[in-house]
């Protein structure tokens, strides 16, 4: 059966022969015309006059020169089993034959249609969804004139004796360093890529050294300073860069076996921007497959407090490499606890900055209207020069704003009320208290049932989104863990646009219930533990900034291993300065950011089965 005919001259009992080798018979009632199971209608909505297509048992005008044969007809019974499956199994017999009809007719062909245009490539790099989310909830206007962050100017900062003191220090005290002609970009670039390739083996937390590029870059940023040029803060720093962002001549991997060879020759917005700021790229470090914790197609990387775990993720390399005091700072991304669980395991301190903060285009998106872009560093006041680096507008990522945020250097901490959770550490409470800002108990409560679950709705369908094509072509089965995206996005392929719909209004319930529980509490700002799952999922959902901050260590077994101890403190969107500000009043009284985890000096203690790393 090819071609079209007329329904009113099929024969009861007559056998179709339809491409794939399918034999169908017809059976005609008083009323109706069935091809095998499925309805034949001719109304004028499929076929005007009574002509119906008829293309490997599909109704309507459906090219038969590219549709394949299919052993499963889509009938009034499929159409049931699909309704099953999404919880709307409520419609009588005739009603599922109407759908199936509109299936075969409409959806399926024009959902074909949109794919080719739309989804033929992976990542969502290109065609970005219009329907842009908005953390705003504080309803107040956010476009006012912004100002760049005053950051304090440190004065006679010496050089240390030994390169292992030098890689430690903070950004901006290694900027002080390069303005101040004391140390050089060129060698603060051959300082860390060799402390990188040193333990890369047992981290594994590079996906590619970009040294010609830096090298590059450095000799340009001591050349502007010969001639006066002082471009700020970042002027001539070394960083990593998560590999889900694009950059010119080199592998955007996304972690995945799939895509290690892929070159993305595009400057992704980030990139730019640091790049403007006269900071020098050194390597393109390791992100979970496809955004998704800690394993990559190079291993696993690794905590460097206990190698004998991952650095969990996705922004796993720039965690570990920061941690390690490889690189000075690093750049990664957060859909949900990206940037939060890697700082936490790896006792960094890390910004998951209010969604819309910073720019995302030519980077991997898993949701437009969850994923995020923040610093890793060890020092909060890192965080705050990096954040005002990056931050802005970014013409090509609808969802990004020029936000007016107050400056953390010059926040007034002793007029804040911070709230702590019952999970708060208390002698971070002590600490701020001691410090007079003003701590109160506080609740984060809200009456919808699970963020956990709109959560998985949410990301799974964007995911999904992004990924069509990867699935439908069978890519999934090469992916590194057969337990994480693809069960997820099978999962997700059964949500349905109304139910979709549906979670996205009961974040929006979400976000208002938060916000009426920060403001009827009054407090400016409130701290928690930083890897609850439901807090990270009502934060990300939410769009709210928080920064997590190391507030100890537990020794493990005796060796110098340990399990560090982590805080996060969190704010209402926008609010990013005020975080920040209390990130850095904390530090300033305590010296957890500034230990250093063992990597590969290990102590005489240390059991032999672990040096076997080195």
């Amino acid at each position: 059966v090819k071609g079209l005919f007329r329904a009113e001259d099929l024969n009861d009992g007559e056998m179709l022969h339809f491409p794939g080798s399918l034999v169908k018979e017809v059976h005609k009632t008083e009323t109706r015309t069935y091809i095998g199971s499925a309805f034949v209608s001719t109304a004028d909505i499929l076929a005007g006059n009574g002509v119906v297509h008829i293309v490997d048992n599909m109704l309507g005008g459906t090219d038969f020169q590219k549709v394949n044969g299919s052993v499963v007809s889509i009938n009034a019974t499929t159409i049931r089993l699909a309704t099953q499956a999404i919880g709307a199994d409520f419609f009588d017999e005739d009603q599922l034959e109407e759908m199936a009809i509109g299936v075969k007719t409409l959806n399926i062909p024009g959902f074909n249609a949109i794919r080719e245009l739309v989804a033929t490539s992976n990542g969502g790099l290109r065609h970005h969804v219009p329907l842009v989310f908005d953390s705003d909830f504080s309803r107040e206007e956010t476009s006012k004139p912004d100002e760049k962050f005053k950051y304090p100017a440190l004065e006679d900062v010496q050089r240390p004796k030994s390169d292992e003191d030098l890689a430690f220090m903070s950004v901006l005290q290694l900027g002080s360093l390069i303005k101040s002609k004391k140390v050089t970009s060129v060698e603060l670039v051959k300082l860390y890529i060799a402390r990188l390739k040193k333990v890369d083996y047992v981290l594994k937390a590079v996906v590619t050294f970009t040294e010609e590029l830096a090298l590059e870059q450095a000799v340009a940023a001591d050349r502007l300073l010969t001639k006066g040029v002082y471009l700020g803060p970042l002027h001539g720093i070394p960083y990593g860069l998560k590999d889900l962002f694009a950059v010119p001549g080199y592998r955007t991997t996304w972690g995945s076996n799939l895509f290690k060879n892929q070159v993305i020759n595009k400057e992704s917005w980030v990139y730019q921007k640091l790049k403007a700021a006269g900071a020098v790229l050194i390597a393109k470090l390791a992100a979970g497959s496809l955004a998704w914790d800690d394993v990559w197609f190079g291993g696993q990387t690794k905590n460097p407090w206990n190698i004998y775990e991952g650095s969990t993720g996705s922004s796993a390399g720039p965690a570990a490499s920061t941690c390690a005091g490889n690189v000075p700072f690093a750049i990664g991304t957060e859909t949900v606890g990206s940037i939060t669980l890697p700082s936490s395991r790896t006792g960094i301190t890390g910004l998951r900055p209010t969604f819309g903060m910073v720019g995302r285009s030519w980077a991997m998106s898993l949701s437009e209207s969850l994923d995020k872009v923040g610093p890793l560093c060890r020092y909060a006041a890192d965080c705050a020069l990096v954040l005002d680096a990056i931050r802005g507008k970014d013409p090509r990522d609808w969802s990004s704003k020029n936000i007016h945020l107050e400056d953390p250097f010059s926040v007034d901490i002793t007029k804040l009320t911070v709230g702590y959770l019952p999970d708060a550490d208390m002698g971070v409470v002590k600490a701020l208290a001691g410090l007079k800002v003003k701590m109160v108990p506080f609740k984060l409560n809200y009456t919808v049932p699970s963020a956990e679950f709109i959560m998985n709705v949410t990301m799974g369908v964007d995911v999904l989104s992004h990924f069509d094509n990867w699935q439908r072509a069978g890519l999934d089965v090469g992916y590194e863990d057969q337990t994480a995206w693809p069960v997820e996005l099978r999962r997700a392929r059964l949500i349905s646009a109304v139910d979709y719909v549906q979670a996205q209004r009961a974040r929006g319930l979400l976000a208002t219930e938060v916000r009426h529980v920060i403001e009827s509490q009054k407090v400016d700002a409130f701290i928690g533990n930083s890897t609850d799952w439901e807090r990270v999922c009502v934060g990300n959902l939410v769009g709210m900034p928080v920064i997590v901050i190391p507030t100890g260590f537990k020794k493990i077994n005796g060796t110098r291993r340990c399990t560090t101890v982590q805080t996060g403190i969190y704010a209402a969107p926008y609010q990013d300065g005020t975080v920040l500000a209390l990130a850095m009043a904390y530090q300033a009284v305590t010296s957890h950011h500034l230990q250093r985890p063992p990597v590969d000096n290990l102590g005489p203690d240390e059991d032999s089965s672990l040096k076997q790393f080195f």
